[in-house]
């Protein structure tokens, strides 16, 4: 796979409307680019402001897969909780 010049539309929300497994899917890449995002910015010492979005999408995700309503404060500190991403 060669580098992209393409930028993702940021614009577009995640489609909750999909099967639960679909969901998870989506949810676990979502989390893996997390742990990306967080990774490359404590080597560059930089915060890209992408990073936001993929954890507003694993916020939504997550909420949609439990069948709640997104509170960010309230799911703000189980999102890193997860050791998996490398914090």
């Amino acid at each position: 796979m060669g580098p992209s010049k393409e930028r993702p539309s940021t614009g577009v929300p995640v489609n909750t409307k999909q099967s639960k497994e679909i969901l998870q899917k989506l949810l676990d890449i979502e989390l893996e680019r997390l742990g990306v995002a967080c990774r490359i910015e404590k080597e560059r010492n930089i915060v890209f402001p992408e990073t936001t979005i993929i954890i507003r999408d694993i916020q939504k995700l997550s909420a949609a897969i439990n069948g709640k309503q997104t509170n960010p404060l309230n799911d703000f500190d189980l999102l890193f909780d997860n050791t998996e991403l490398g914090n």
